[in-house]
């Protein structure tokens, strides 16, 4: 279940339970007629509660606050089934995060928002602090026996309970806590013994069972890891990452290390989502590396230049040209039907998506991106090889891959997106996580930020190389030990005298580098480069590499070196 659209369904579905603020669910708790639910499993009874109160309902209450606002960086209280002051003050919290009347008092309106917020996963506006953690969070027992698949009772129900509180509630959909240990609360416990590098045999022994109580009782989590390996993160938007009408706050996106964002355009013939025009903007403002995409539908024969039209039209109304700093080439979405049948596209082809790609690549100057997977191209199109030559953006979400697999006839890729449930500072949704495959400078070229060689001196006053023997072209890319990196061929009109590099940041003082000619494929010459200019060649002919070679030492762990020409 690795398509875009298909998981885009389960997004939606997480997205509409995601933070109201505000009136919103002060109203919708005074107008729904709500059901006394037991979250936690201690009793489905829910009268009023105020400092004083004791009982199981109280344990329930206290219970469900730490599901409630833990999403929000709360600290559990201890669910002791005495409501104390601190009982009191989390009510407090909570009521203020809900939008309802703040009197610490656990009434109708409290307890239909609590089994709400326990049950699906909100967010106050306002975060809470760490503060001390907690041994009783969920209220069933202090018991620790070694549990697996089939166990029962009260223990189980403390298990499952401690399980929502330690798993992220926006990756991991909440168990419910029925005391019954089956296959669901399996899968959950093995996610958890992989999140704390346990041994992932789905059995609650003492190892499990002191990190389950760690986390549950404080302020942390388990969430999906990303990809080992790169870099540079980037995401994926559309409407469905703005639950209620919420905006996206790009610039928390960028400054919470974000690099690049594809956005959703268009779908079809017929569609344009309503967030393109803003988000588009906003985020290349924001300093990201922007990418408009469509949703191609073959719903109906040899439509794809018409679907071409529509987003053209649609991108070129919010500014976008290809050519910008900053823009990154359009996106084709290749996958199955978005109507959650999985089938392939009905009247999807090679030759309709490619008059889609033709169409599009002459409108903006740009070889464009293809979305899809490999197991989509083998299902759907015949394993064809007719899309080698675009870069891709592949998706899948295992976790047991250290990268996505290629279709056949290519033979890399550019972006993968590893997940449908990342959550970003600036987000009030989960988004799509992508990683980028390559520096930041291959994410600077792809995104137009550089030009290219040139002669000018702009371009050398630009990466500061004044100081170089020459300055024709200047550039940075990152340098970690084992890497095999070519810079190049660069083939120029003029020819260049000095061919310079240095060090510019990281822990590695220096690096060992050669000059190879691109006809000959053999090193020219050894050089060692430090924090100043260092001349590694002299009088080059076009198509000149430099390559770090694999195994060679650094002096340190990585190094950011910069090239001038």
């Amino acid at each position: 279940m690795g398509q875009r659209t298909l998981l885009r369904g389960l997004t939606l579905a997480v997205a509409a339970v995601l933070p109201l603020y505000g009136t919103t669910v002060a109203q919708a708790a005074e107008s729904a007629v709500t059901a006394a639910v037991a979250v936690c499993g201690h009793t489905s009874e829910q009268p009023t509660l105020q400092q004083g109160s004791t009982g199981d309902a109280a344990v329930e209450a206290q219970c469900e606050l730490n599901l409630a606002t833990k999403p929000s960086k709360y600290t559990p209280i201890a669910a002791d089934g005495s409501f104390g002051p601190a009982s009191a003050a989390r009510v407090k919290d909570f009521q203020r995060c809900a939008g309802l009347g703040v009197a610490g008092v656990v009434g109708p309106q409290t307890w239909a928002a609590l089994n709400t917020w326990a049950a699906q996963p909100h967010t106050c506006a306002t975060q809470g602090t760490s503060s001390t953690a907690q041994t009783s969070v969920c209220g069933h027992t202090d018991t620790r026996p070694t549990l697996q698949q089939g166990a029962k009772g009260t223990e189980v129900m403390e298990l499952q309970c401690r399980l929502n509180l330690a798993m992220e509630p926006y990756h991991y959909a909440p168990l419910t806590i029925d005391g019954d240990f089956g296959g669901g609360t399996k899968s959950r416990v093995i996610e958890l013994q992989h999140c704390a590098n346990l041994s992932a045999d789905g059995v609650v022994g003492p190892n499990t069972w002191a990190k389950l109580v760690d986390w549950s009782g404080r302020n942390a989590y388990c969430t999906p890891p990303r990809p080992a390996g790169y870099a540079i993160d980037g995401l994926d938007t559309a409407k469905y990452q703005h639950p209620g009408g919420a905006a996206i706050d790009w610039k928390a996106v960028k400054a919470s290390g974000v690099e690049f964002a594809t956005v959703k355009a268009t779908r079809g013939l017929n569609v344009t989502d309503e967030y393109l025009a803003t988000d588009l903007v906003a985020a290349r403002a924001a300093g990201l590396a922007v990418a408009p995409y469509h949703f191609y539908t073959g719903t109906a024969a040899d439509t794809g230049a018409a679907q071409a039209d529509r987003f053209i039209a649609a991108v070129r109304a919010t500014g976008y040209t290809g050519q910008r700093a900053g823009d990154l080439p359009p996106i084709f979405d290749l996958e199955r039907m978005d109507d959650g049948s999985g089938r392939c596209p009905t009247y999807g082809t090679v030759s309709d998506a490619k008059a889609w790609l033709d169409k599009v690549e002459a409108a903006f100057g740009r070889t464009p991106m293809i979305y899809t997977q490999k197991s989509f191209l083998d299902d759907c199109m015949g394993s064809t090889t007719a899309f080698a030559r675009y870069p891709l953006q592949l998706a899948d979400y295992r976790q047991s891959i250290t990268s996505p697999p290629v279709p056949n006839g290519s033979t890399t890729w550019s972006m993968w997106q590893y997940t449908d449930a990342a959550l970003f500072p600036g987000l009030r949704a989960p988004a799509t996580g992508d990683v980028f495959n390559g520096t930041q400078a291959d994410l600077d070229r792809l995104a137009n930020r550089t030009s290219g060689l040139t002669a000018s001196a702009s371009r050398a006053a630009a990466v500061n190389s004044t100081t170089a023997a020459t300055s024709c072209y200047g550039g940075a890319v990152t340098v970690r030990y084992g890497d095999v990196l070519d810079f190049g061929p660069y083939v120029t009109t003029s020819r260049c005298i000095d061919i310079n590099m240095r060090v510019i940041s990281g822990t590695a003082d220096y690096l060992n580098v050669c000059v190879k000619f691109a006809k000959t494929g053999t090193c020219n010459r050894w050089t060692k480069v430090g924090r100043s200019w260092t001349t590694i060649a002299t009088d080059v002919l076009d198509g000149t590499k430099f390559t770090v070679p694999n195994g060679v030492p650094l002096e340190g762990d990585d190094a950011v070196a910069q090239i001038a020409f």
